[in-house]
Order: structure tokens, then C-alpha cells, then sequence
């Protein structure tokens, strides 16, 4: 599996490239509060601009819908 920083993210509508880190991500599920820690997220250092990979974003919402991730790490 590819390190946060190794992961393309492509680039920016700036102009710039996307860079790789790891955030947590606080959101709502059924009503109570969650932290999702270590998710890889692409951010511009130009602009701020945030972007996530698709497989990042399903894995989110699967666990927004109670459904059991087969992933035991953040696929990158």
C-alpha cells in the first residue's frame, strides 16, 4: 500500500499540485457524533483546495450507512 504522500492526486485548478496528507474527518451518523482519524486527503498548497480519491469516498459512506468496512486501513 502507497504512503500518504506517494498517492497522485493530480492537479489543482490553480494550477498547483495536490499534495498528500492524512486528516481526520468529524461528521454525524445517526445522530451521534464520529472522528474518522488518518483519512488520505489531496490539498493544494496554493489554493487550499481539498480533494479525496473515490475509494476514499465510498469507504466513508459505507460507514455513514452502517455498513461494515472490508477495509481495515484507508485504501489508497
Amino acid at each position: 500500500m502507497a504512503s500518504f504522500g506517494e498517492v497522485e492526486y493530480g492537479k489543482c485548478l490553480c494550477g498547483g499540485h495536490f499534495e498528500g496528507r492524512s486528516v481526520d474527518v468529524r461528521m454525524t451518523v445517526s445522530g451521534r457524533a464520529i472522528i474518522l482519524p488518518d483519512v488520505p486527503q489531496g490539498v493544494c498548497p496554493i489554493c487550499s483546495s481539498r480533494v479525496y480519491k473515490a475509494q476514499v469516498l465510498e469507504c466513508i459512506e459505507s460507514l455513514m450507512r452502517n455498513e461494515p468496512s472490508p477495509e481495515s486501513q484507508w485504501p489508497v
